[in-house]
């Protein structure tokens, strides 16, 4: 028919030959290029098609599953470095605490140190077991430092812990050794504080000391006589205190000593205060260290007025210059 466009029967038939029939089915894709260039044609087969088709598929797939391992890796990666600066931290701070745990030491052996310095000024006997306050074996610093034994990976982090439970367990054993000897000590203090409290060891009264313990010439004139306490010169009426706490013996006149005071301070310790001038105390009495006993007087055989002052120890006159401290 004039007037109508015809295709080329190469173009018509998929087959690309005129008459043949069709050996299957096939996907023809033509490209129409501009004018004056020769159109371009493919032919597919479907199975062609269908193996496209699944091999994009399993590229898909293959992708999703890629995708999917790689972000796995990834965050494995990110725990991995997130456990490594976590194990870091803790060794590091398990350096920080075996630290502390030698600070704890050392200061335990400090305190046990000065613990002996006091029972030897108590002359206290300590405790069995106080010598080896950190047990046996225990409290000795290990042979490398933390840091190094962490760096040495297992092996060193186990003998680091290893020398961790020996360290805990010789510092309770040393705490638990030293809380008993400071018992026994706080019980030591408390019976030298009685014992300190009985002794008289302070000036019964200040003034001059006119005549020391021991052998002398007579104040009468007549040949040498051995004077058992010390004799302080000063004014009548001066204050006379009771060099301890104790209970008042007897608080009268006696012969020789006029009016004199006796204290018995317990540890067989007794005082005796003669020539007062007038006394403040009566027998039986209770008295602590610096109470005013009496005043000092020139009574009974006396040259002037003085206090004689006398220690006596189980019955037995001691120098009692031997007691005073405070000079």
């Amino acid at each position: 028919m004039r007037g109508e466009k015809r295709w080329p029967e190469r173009v018509l038939n998929r087959s690309g030959e005129s008459g043949r029939p069709q050996a299957g089915k096939v996907y023809t894709v033509l490209f129409i290029p501009a004018a004056r260039e020769r159109m371009k044609r493919f032919d597919i087969s479907h199975r062609f098609m269908i193996a496209l088709w699944g091999g994009g598929g399993v590229l898909f797939a293959l992708s999703i599953v890629f995708a999917g391992v790689a972000l796995y890796l990834l965050r494995k990666e990110d725990r991995m470095v997130h456990l490594a600066q976590q194990s870091q931290s803790q060794k590091q701070e398990i350096v920080r605490i075996y630290g502390r745990m030698q600070e704890i030491r050392t200061r335990l052996l400090l305190l046990a140190h000065e613990e002996k310095k006091i029972r030897m000024i108590l002359s206290s006997t300590p405790d069995s077991g106080s010598d080896t306050l950190l047990g046996e074996g225990g409290g000795e610093p290990p042979r490398l430092a933390p840091s190094v034994l962490i760096q040495k990976g297992p092996e060193g982090m186990s003998e680091l812990m290893n020398e961790m439970d020996n360290q805990m367990l010789a510092l309770r054993s040393g705490v638990s050794r030293e809380e008993s000897s400071l018992v026994s000590l706080r019980s030591d203090i408390r019976r030298e504080q009685e014992k300190w409290a009985i002794t008289p060891s302070i000036w019964p009264v200040h003034g001059i000391l006119t005549s020391g313990f021991g052998w002398r010439n007579s104040p009468f004139g007549v040949g040498r006589d051995f004077h058992p306490g010390i004799d302080i010169a000063g004014p009548t009426g001066v204050p006379v205190v009771a060099p301890a706490g104790g209970t008042v013996e007897s608080a009268g006149w006696d012969q020789g000593y006029g009016k004199s005071i006796r204290i018995l301070h317990g540890n067989g310790i007794e005082t005796l205060f003669g020539h007062l001038d007038s006394v403040a105390v009566s027998p039986g009495e209770r008295v602590v260290r610096g109470e005013v006993i009496g005043y000092l007087g020139n009574t009974g055989l006396s040259t002037g007025p003085h206090l004689h002052y006398e220690i006596l120890k189980y019955n037995h006159p001691v120098n009692p210059t031997r007691y005073i401290i405070d000079y």
